[in-house]
């Protein structure tokens, strides 16, 4: 089944794409991304944190294991792990995306009210309104 946009559709949609785009919070992130993407030291631990979790599962995949060689490797990759969260352009690269993310969310929230006249529930009751779909219960 084909289903079709409208031309108006499509060009609002655009325009509104190229709205955010030109936020500053989703261009924060791509800068971000960018960065992180690129950065060497943290492309250098992912490939290894990649391959001790490869090893990882080449040992669980043995009927009688090497606890020993599990528990070396398990300590390496949670190394690893530790230092690539702790990285500046990971941290700054997960900021970034919360924050770009929360914005496309929040206009996600006004296409929905504008199209159905409705707030969604926030779980929070000093944000309700009359429009809120919980009102009254």
């Amino acid at each position: 089944m084909a289903e079709y946009i409208s031309r108006e559709i499509r060009e609002a949609t655009e325009a509104l794409a190229k709205l955010i785009r030109a936020d500053k919070r989703y261009q924060a992130y791509e800068a971000a991304a960018e960065v992180y993407e690129k950065d060497p030291e943290v492309l250098s631990m992912i490939t290894e944190y990649n391959v001790h979790q490869a090893a990882l599962s080449e040992q669980f995949a043995h009927e009688e294991r090497n606890e020993e060689m599990i528990a070396c490797i398990q300590k390496r990759i949670d190394e690893l792990y530790e230092s690539i969260t702790n990285n500046a352009s990971y941290r700054d690269f997960i900021r970034a995306k919360e924050e770009s993310d929360a914005f496309v969310q929040m206009v996600n929230a006004e296409l929905e009210f504008f199209i159905t006249g409705r707030r969604a529930c926030t779980h929070n009751c000093s944000t309700c309104h009359a429009d809120c779909s919980s009102a009254g219960k």
